[in-house]
């Protein structure tokens, strides 16, 4: 495939998403709840599509293979493992409930949610940090991923930077104009086409690779360890146990995820997307898990950041010019469907939480204060992804820890009566601090049991919050009726 033919489908792939953002921001409405809500009316399908492609980021189909070309097969467990049905199943644990809040009380917002349980603006002020301090690294793995494939499969050709740059820059194009309503357009395309289009490629690698078969014998030759777990030193159990477990409870505390629940048109929209999420999650992993392992023996020799690049230096390598430019729209489709969602979310935050509480702003302010937010988050997002700061699974894992670690205060506020602001601010304090003190090894490795640091954090915030508030003053009745009435 000619250089002018791949820009040219690049192009076209590119004003597609342009003409869907631009055409959502001309029937969104200039107020807050239509520009970041999508007016509360997601169907089935669309809350599917974007809570499925806002997840799958960059850390699905390169950091993870990057992770399964060094770790082999047991890769697919560690990652997927509890969270085909633990992560569905909080989607409704958790959603259900806040849904019900936000549809009664006009709640758009984590902070909005659990500062108007606990009546406290403390609570609010929490969150609001947390969720952008933890969202900013998360966005960054994105912008990396994307931007390591764009650079491979051109061959050079667009730099790493310019690569970047094009990745926000097109991110910013639709998202900016679109709000919600048109990044979840974007999110159903783009979804399809990286769920269609990775199986294909998937059997394209296969096929170049000599078939199934064939390299799977390889791997068993050239590096039997990768087809036992208990041969890689990252797959030990309590690894295994930390990163899985958090990996499935942390989605739900993700900004752009618990946005896009509150904004569906109907708790049943919850229901069904439990049974359908699983099997997309499975497929998709499943995928990135056999591209890596087969990349250990067509591609050998990837030590550290290295390994993250191996799906494009295979489409680069084996693969006919027309399946790379293919490989390149995956890759683009996966990352820019969770870029635009966690910019506009991160956008949302500040508008909602941060200035429209202390500064009286019009609809039509407030909404243009929002985009502007949003470029400045993707300014700040892009410088850091080009000093790359370390692996992509790395970066997550920080910030799933971080987004894990905030889980117990969320489901102490909506199932717990007894729970109060005290022991909400506690735990969701004390918990984060120790997190850095163990990733910054200024506390002794012995102390996390010989675990990842966030479960010994997750389960210090459950017990902060049980016992700051049992010896602190219980909520008070009437705020105690204000939540728990509507879930009788």
């Amino acid at each position: 495939m000619s250089t002018s033919l791949s820009l040219g489908v690049v192009a076209v792939y590119t004003l597609v998403l342009i003409i869907i953002g631009f055409y959502g921001g001309k029937i969104t409405r200039k107020t807050r709840e239509d520009y970041f809500m999508a007016g509360r009316g997601l169907g089935s399908v669309a809350v599917f599509m974007a809570l499925f492609a806002t997840n799958i980021t960059a850390f699905t189909i390169i950091g993870h293979a990057g992770f399964a070309y060094q770790a082999g097969y047991g890769a697919y467990g560690y990652v997927i493992g509890w969270s085909i049905f633990i992560t569905p199943f909080t989607y409704y644990l958790v959603g259900y409930r806040s849904w019900l809040l936000g549809k009664r009380y006009g709640y758009a917002t984590q902070p909005q949610v659990f500062g108007g349980i606990f009546n406290s603006r403390a609570v609010s002020a929490l969150f609001l940090v947390l969720l952008l301090y933890y969202t900013l690294p998360y966005l960054v793995v994105s912008i990396i991923g994307g931007s390591l494939a764009f650079a491979t499969i051109s061959g050079g050709a667009v730099s790493y930077e310019l690569a970047a740059l094009f990745i926000v820059g097109v991110s910013l194009l639709y998202t900016v104009p679109a709000g919600m309503r048109g990044t979840v357009w974007t999110d159903i395309f783009q979804g399809s086409l990286f769920l269609v289009v990775a199986v294909l490629l998937l059997l394209a690698v296969a096929n170049a690779l000599g078939g199934f078969s064939a390299v799977t014998a390889r791997v068993a030759q050239e590096n039997p360890a990768l087809l036992m777990r208990s041969l890689s030193p990252s797959l030990a159990p309590p690894n295994w146990f930390s990163f899985t477990f958090t990996n499935s409870i942390a989605v739900i505390v993700f900004p752009q995820i618990f946005t896009r629940l509150l904004a569906s048109r109907s708790s049943r929209n919850l229901k069904r997307v439990t049974l359908f999420y699983p099997v997309a999650l499975a497929a998709i992993f499943g995928v990135s898990t056999l591209l890596g392992v087969w990349g250990s023996v067509a591609v050998p020799g990837l030590a550290g950041k290295e390994a993250d690049n191996i799906v494009p230096m295979l489409i680069h390598r084996y693969l006919s010019p027309v399946w790379m430019i293919l490989g390149l729209l995956v890759i683009l489709a996966i990352v820019k469907s969770s870029i635009d969602s966690q910019l506009l979310t991160v956008s949302h935050l500040v508008t909602e939480d941060f200035v429209t509480p202390y500064f009286r702003l019009s609809p039509e302010r407030a909404v243009l204060l929002g985009r502007v937010i949003l470029v400045v988050f993707a300014a700040a997002a892009y410088y850091i992804a080009l000093a790359r700061p370390a692996a992509i699974l790395a970066i997550a894992a920080f910030a799933f820890s971080g987004f894990s670690i905030m889980l117990p205060v969320m489901i102490a506020a909506l199932y717990w009566p007894r729970a109060n602001w005290y022991g909400a601010c506690a735990a969701l304090l004390l918990p984060a601090v120790l997190l850095h003190l163990w990733y910054l090894g200024l506390l002794p490795a012995w102390t996390t049991f010989g675990l990842m640091p966030v479960v010994p954090a997750f389960f210090l915030a459950a017990v902060i919050m049980v016992a700051v508030s049992c010896l602190t003053p219980a909520p008070p009745p009437a705020q105690r009726e204000k939540t728990f009435a509507l879930f009788l």
